[in-house]
């Protein structure tokens, strides 16, 4: 699969945050793929860094701005710091799983051999698509069925597709 530099740097993205599909992943492990995802990561790691940066400043000079404001601008001062603070957390989170592929896409490279997968991507992948299905029957008011009940209950370690018939369908 021939992917252009953007998509691929989507993918790279995608990957991290665990939301990538297997067929896409595969094409990352493609080990021709190796050294582009390594830069795809570096940029996204860099990338974070200037955000994380530009929040810093940002919230900088609207502390400055707010601070001569009086009573109003503590409370928005207060409100600001919590607003960049909290972005400012989520981007370093982000940025700590980014380096933490990006250590294990090198060691792929210096060894030759692929990370080790003992299949919980794949777990949680489903997990996460499990989730979404009931999320979108909610938001979209969807009536339920107890084929999607029974998918629900494996969420919670229950099987109870054996309890399907067509009298509850």
């Amino acid at each position: 699969m021939d992917v252009n530099d953007d998509s691929f740097a989507r993918m790279v993205a995608e990957e991290v945050k665990n939301k990538l599909s297997p067929l896409h992943k595969g094409v990352l492990m493609e080990p021709k793929n190796w050294d582009r995802w390594k830069r795809a990561l570096v940029a996204l790691s860099d990338h974070l860094q200037s955000q994380i940066e530009d929040a810093e400043d940002d919230a900088q000079s609207d502390m400055g701005r707010y601070s001569s404001m009086g009573g109003r601008g503590k409370k928005l001062s207060s409100e600001t710091r919590n607003y960049y603070d909290n972005k400012i957390n989520k981007i370093r989170r982000f940025k700590f799983h980014v380096d933490k592929r990006l250590d294990e896409v090198c060691l792929m490279i210096d060894t030759g051999q692929t990370i080790q997968n003992d299949g919980w991507d794949k777990v949680e992948f489903y997990r996460r698509a499990i989730i979404a299905h009931r999320n979108l029957l909610r938001d979209y008011d969807l009536e339920d069925t107890a084929i999607d009940r029974a998918l629900w209950d494996a969420l919670d370690d229950k099987w109870t597709f054996d309890d399907i018939n067509t009298d509850n369908l």
